[in-house]
């Protein structure tokens, strides 16, 4: 057997046991994987083998099939395997490099870095793929839905969605703005226009942002008041503001990934039906597991409440969050506090009045800080 197939070898056989540890050293298995089944077949070169997670029980082959996989993970350049297994990889992107090939039965187009895109949420629980995932977000990484509840009043003698956008772009040192929404683009929204709200990047990390003509994403740099101005609107028709430094920002901005160096943020104006932080197929919240969630937080003092008394168990509530923030309980509304991003719109759907978000007296403050914390705007 030649050095390098036995090197692989070697390293493919101790990441199927380390899947076994994993499962004592990582906090949240049991929460992360007690509805995940799935058994998945790798193939490199002349190196195979499988695993299978079912719930918190987890077993693995060397040098076998496992019979009607529901993922097949391939790839024939052993010299990328390796990097792959001894994690020197970058990037999530760098998986299509090489034709490092992710398929599965449910799924049509499922190469490279499209696989990772439809199989995220089932991908991202798999213990070899989290440091490639953790790369790919960043550990400085946060982000903030902010609610835009009439309840919650006004901040600064505005009412608190564009208070807090305003702070931003005021402080911005170059502010560029999307020509269009990718999400309602990609999904056809029927609800909110494709063009008017896209989204927008604050700071120094724009004038490294490369447009090209056969990009999908184009737009422009702006100025603080037109930037202001388009706030406003989206605010206006109901967008919800969400904000924050995400790795995968830069990794994902137009013309190719650029590097983070923490002076790009991104500022998105989402609908419930197309927003991409709660989409399945782009793993959302509520399919990712902890260690993915923890990087999307509430805002700071805002919390949500049901009346059990007034609920009546229409589930409208249900309907309109992306993120799983609601549950159900014996036919009455209940608040999953982990998948719960505090953007409110439970409580403007709730019929009965019987959802409320509250916000502390330094909220905003306490927000503004941890996000200026990861990311410069000047």
């Amino acid at each position: 057997m030649a050095d390098k197939e036995l090197q692989v070898r070697t390293l493919f056989q101790k990441m199927l046991e380390d899947a076994e540890e994993y499962k004592k050293t990582y906090e949240y298995y049991a929460e992360d994987m007690k509805d995940f089944n799935a058994k998945v077949q790798w193939r490199f070169g002349p190196i195979k083998g499988y695993q299978v997670f079912k719930g918190t029980e987890y077993s693995y082959g060397m040098d076998g099939e496992v019979e009607n996989p529901d993922i097949v993970i391939e790839c024939d350049d052993l010299n990328f395997v390796k990097q792959f297994l001894k994690n020197e990889l970058d990037d999530m992107r760098d998986l299509a490099k090489a034709d490092f090939e992710i398929t599965s039965p449910n799924i049509a187009d499922s190469a490279g870095t499209n696989a990772f895109r439809q199989l995220r949420a089932s991908i991202s629980r798999i213990p070899a793929f989290r440091p490639l995932m953790e790369k790919n977000q960043g550990t400085q990484s946060t982000a903030v839905a902010i609610p835009i509840n009439e309840s919650l009043g006004t901040y600064e003698n505005q009412i608190l969605p564009l208070a807090v956008i305003e702070h931003f772009i005021n402080k911005a040192s170059h502010i560029f703005l999307y020509e269009l929404c990718p999400c309602r683009v990609t999904r056809d929204c029927q609800n909110f226009d494709h063009y008017a709200f896209g989204c927008m990047c604050l700071g120094r990390g724009v004038l490294r942002m490369k447009p090209n003509d056969g990009h999908i994403i184009q737009g422009h740099l702006a100025t603080k008041e037109e930037a202001l101005d388009m706030a406003r609107r989206a605010v206006e028709v109901g967008l919800q503001p969400g904000f924050g430094r995400l790795r995968g920002d830069a990794v994902n901005r137009i013309g190719g990934p650029i590097p983070d160096t923490g002076d790009l943020f991104n500022l998105c104006y989402c609908c419930p039906c197309c927003c991409v932080v709660g989409s399945k197929e782009h793993g959302g919240i509520k399919d990712s597991p902890r260690y993915m969630r923890e990087m999307f937080q509430r805002m700071e003092g805002v919390t949500v409440t049901v009346d059990s008394e007034l609920c009546t168990g229409c589930e409208e509530c249900l309907d309109v969050c992306v993120f799983g923030g609601m549950e159900f309980v014996d036919g009455k509304a209940v608040v999953n506090e982990m998948n719960c991003f505090g953007c409110g719109r439970c409580e403007r759907a709730c019929p009965a009045g019987a959802i409320s978000i509250t916000m502390e007296e330094d909220s905003v403050e306490r927000m503004i800080a941890r996000i200026e914390a990861h990311v410069d705007v000047t």
